[in-house]
């Protein structure tokens, strides 16, 4: 039986500010005749995160796109930007206008450690933005697309994001693993960090065979609690253990959601459906654009 602690516990709820991957392409869709009218002619993104919007921009500006890495190395490609009718390989460093990009900002310091790996002629052509900053943020980075403050998660850095996990439980069935195919447990997705507690609906005898599969794939957790089948059993964990977000079928959260009823969070004691309210208690308050060029 699992203990519970007093119904008049109150929570120190976090305030997470959540965008999705489609939040980001709507965000850069809106802002394409703006970022067109800088007349980037090489668009470079810090890896790993800041490839995504890099790549979604310079395909929508119909510009080369290339990973800070190639930037460094001057590293020349036949095909820089699959979408041009460039006629000959071109060196990365040879652009004049470069756009750097990452996909977050809090203080500015992957910018700064991008600049300590470059010759000074090349970054003075580059022009620094982060899709998402914090207001702090906004004095290290040329251009900003949305003002957003800490802490902050994204449909696609979920799974590895330190601060998140560590609140968090997560459904064994579904999220981490499944036999749908095989018969046999496989592999979906290994977070990065410790989650606070993995649930499943396998019976206690099988709880020696889940915890091999989890160290086997280097799946870190505080607590692993098994035959969890209710949701009267996840308020009782959330509250227990102080759970902030629970992943039970979807390892992404969507404000959209229509047809799953997978993701909660627990509010004054009270584990609220975000199907039936958009309180996740994500951010969804649009921002003004910022530019400081």
């Amino acid at each position: 039986m699992l203990a519970t602690r007093s119904a008049s516990r109150s929570y120190n709820m976090t305030k997470f500010f959540y965008r999705t991957l489609n939040d980001l392409n709507t965000l850069i869709k809106d802002n394409q005749a703006r970022l067109q009218s800088y007349n980037f002619d090489l668009i470079v993104g810090l890896p790993r995160r800041g490839m995504i919007p890099a790549t979604l921009i310079g395909l929508f500006l119909n510009k080369p796109v290339v990973s800070f890495n190639e930037l460094v190395a001057d590293l020349a490609s036949e095909k820089i930007g699959y979408r041009l009718r460039e006629e000959s390989a071109k060196s990365p460093k040879s652009y004049q206008n470069i756009l750097l990009i990452d996909d977050s900002t809090n203080e500015g310091s992957a910018f700064q450690a991008a600049k300590e790996k470059l010759d000074e002629d090349t970054w003075n052509k580059i022009t620094t933005m982060s899709i998402y900053s914090t207001k702090k943020g906004t004095n290290s980075v040329d251009l900003a697309l949305e003002v957003l403050e800490s802490p902050k998660i994204f449909e696609w850095n979920i799974m590895h994001k330190r601060v998140v996990l560590a609140v968090s439980s997560m459904r064994f069935e579904g999220i981490i693993a499944s036999n749908a195919i095989t018969g046999q447990w496989e592999l979906i997705t290994a977070p990065s960090y410790p989650i606070k507690v993995i649930v499943s609906e396998l019976r206690e005898k099988n709880r020696a065979e889940v915890e091999e599969f989890l160290e086997t794939n280097h799946i870190q957790y505080e607590h692993l609690i098994m035959e969890v089948v209710s949701s009267k059993q996840l308020k009782e964990i959330a509250q227990e253990y102080d759970v902030k977000l629970h992943y039970e079928t979807d390892p992404t959260i969507a404000r959209d959601m229509l047809d799953t009823t997978s993701v909660y969070n627990p509010i004054s004691n009270q584990l609220v459906n975000t199907i039936e309210q958009e309180v996740i208690d994500f951010d969804t308050t649009d921002n003004s654009e910022l530019s400081k060029m």
